[in-house]
């Protein structure tokens, strides 16, 4: 009996030792990749401009990242684009060389054709902390089933380093996805699948991805919106039958996998160091599980957008530059320095209204991030001061550029800021992370992005003063659920309501309505390729696989 329990110590010993042996040259290249967002624009002829933000840390080795895209019969990829976090354009080259050295790759990207698909490449550049911005076209991802239009994807597959977090938002520019006319499913990793209140698809991660997670997408739509959409051999209901069943044995197969040691230590191991933070001292701490976070209804850092954009990113969940934009928008209503409103459009022979952004001749913001900002959008304004959603999306590739780079500089602010206070401080090799005060006040940050998630589940004892609701709409805007945040308001307080809407030139049948304007003019700063047409080879696809996915990182 002792001897059979000695053998079987045994194999469970090397199987550890195989384990992290096999896993070791995974990480070698950064210490973590702390998040991977991404923007999902389709188009009518079946195409998407697809935007992915890699956060990567601890960048200390190679020469490249690289993201693959395999088993894309009937599918074609073009139009690759790349900036890293000073908003720097790279030099997009016709064909990519993998032997260069880091130097000669260095503000380069390429796509390199594979015998398996495709390789979207870019140059690493210096090491130590990047936030990589990606964009492509992918042509005849949505494809015509007969019964349904749809696709099957793997965005994001095993890759140098896992994931600590992923967020996909997947819409249209010009038509709403609701639940009369969509269907969205995820596999493959922990996480949720929704029908935005914004009319779009929305995947996320609610555990940090493991090493052998991926996050395979299913998409249904109504099929008179992709009228251009190349036709599939098969029946949308085969592909989902596919994807259920492919992704069953898999789940089959980790069930069984678990039972062994382990997987049971790796998966202890990943879950308790995801959650955990090293702060400026050396020491760490560990993040509280979403249910352990108290709700905290305080403005936090004193109401600074850079220190909460800047305590945002420290803990590993960005912001995008659209949203950063839309928090100060919504502040600059309240101070008065623009209006936002819907007007008749000129120059035009028939007539239609347009949202614009009408600035004030009496009021502009302090120097600073904010004039920067305000610099930044009254460049574009015409000779009455009117700054149009159409011209935004005319000028969009080049205003983005300048907003990454003010983004950059919001970062900057915000750090400074949160060492000022106390809260950060740089660790001996010069990284800014929290100090331990700093933690315990950015997780009450958390605590409050929680309560205006629940804002209209709070009761009248717990609920705040309306003199803060200036600022609570304000990092609304910021964490993306404004128009949720005013309808819990007006729910909480109807009077009160009109009166907090007066204050922006509003009734409070319209102050929903100016949210969601600042949002669409928000949004028409992020550049789009041009797609009119049909790209790529139309005509039946291959069977019920998913596109995409092959792995990816640095190397």
């Amino acid at each position: 009996m002792k001897s059979k329990r000695k053998i079987l110590l045994t194999f469970f010993v090397l199987l550890t030792v195989l384990f992290i042996l096999g896993a070791a040259p995974v990480f070698a290249k950064e210490e973590a990749i702390p998040s991977i967002n991404l923007d999902v624009i389709l188009q009518s002829d079946g195409s998407a401009v697809i935007t992915e933000i890699w956060d990567v840390r601890g960048v200390s080795g190679g020469t490249e990242y690289y993201k693959a895209l395999n088993n894309m019969d009937g599918m074609g990829v073009h139009s690759l684009a790349v900036w890293d976090e000073s908003g720097t354009q790279y030099k997009t080259l016709d064909d990519w060389n993998t032997k260069l050295s880091k130097e000669e790759k260095s503000g380069t990207c390429g796509i390199l054709k594979t015998s398996d698909g495709y390789e979207l490449c870019w140059g690493i550049g210096g090491y130590g902390d990047h936030q990589y911005t990606i964009q492509y076209t992918v042509e005849g991802l949505v494809k015509d089933y007969g019964d349904y239009a749809g696709f099957y994807h793997q965005f994001i597959s095993e890759l140098s380093s896992a994931p600590e977090s992923a967020y996909i938002k997947i819409r249209m520019a010009d038509t709403r996805l609701t639940a009369n006319n969509a269907r969205i499913w995820a596999y493959g990793f922990t996480g949720e699948v929704e029908i935005g209140s914004d009319d779009s698809l929305n995947v996320f991660s609610s555990e940090a991805l493991g090493g052998g997670d991926y996050v395979n997408v299913l998409c249904r739509f109504d099929r008179s919106l992709f009228p251009l959409a190349s036709t599939a051999d098969m029946s949308f209901e085969k592909l989902q039958e596919s994807a259920e069943n492919k992704n069953s044995d898999t789940a089959l197969y980790i069930v069984l996998a678990v039972l062994a040691v382990v997987i049971i230590v790796t998966v202890i191991l990943v879950v308790f160091f995801s959650s955990r933070y090293k702060l400026a001292d050396g020491t760490a701490m560990r993040l509280p599980g979403k249910k352990q976070i108290d709700t905290n209804w305080s403005v936090p850092f004193g109401g600074s957008i850079p220190a909460v954009y800047s305590a945002m990113l420290l803990f590993r969940k960005g912001i995008s530059c659209e949203k950063l934009m839309g928090a100060y928008l919504i502040r600059w209503q309240e101070a008065g320095y623009i209006r936002i409103e819907e007007r008749e459009s000129e120059g035009t022979i028939k007539r239609s209204h347009e949202e614009a952004i009408v600035f004030s001749v009496d009021k502009t913001p302090d120097p600073g991030v904010e004039r920067s900002l305000y610099d930044i959008l009254i460049d574009d304004t015409d000779r009455d001061g009117i700054l149009w959603t159409s011209d935004i999306g005319k000028r969009a590739e080049a205003l983005y550029n300048k907003l990454t780079a003010w983004a950059a500089e919001v970062k900057s602010e915000g750090e400074k800021a949160l060492i000022r206070s106390g809260a950060a401080a740089t660790d001996i090799k010069g990284t800014v992370r929290f100090t331990v005060s700093g933690f315990e006040q950015a997780v009450k940050l958390l605590g409050f992005r929680k309560y205006l998630m629940e804002m209209r589940r709070q009761s009248e004892e717990r609920s705040a003063p309306g003199e803060l609701w200036g600022d609570y709409l304000v990092f609304a805007a910021l964490f993306d659920i404004g128009e949720q945040v005013l309808e819990s308001m007006k729910a909480l307080d109807p009077a009160y309501f009109d009166t907090f809407a007066g204050m922006y030139g509003c009734n409070a049948y319209n102050m929903i309505y100016l949210v969601t304007m600042t949002n669409h003019i928000s949004s028409a700063a992020t550049p789009t390729q041009n797609t009119d047409g049909i790209g790529g080879a139309a005509g039946s696809a291959g069977g019920g696989g998913f596109s995409g996915g092959g792995g990816g990182g640095s190397r």
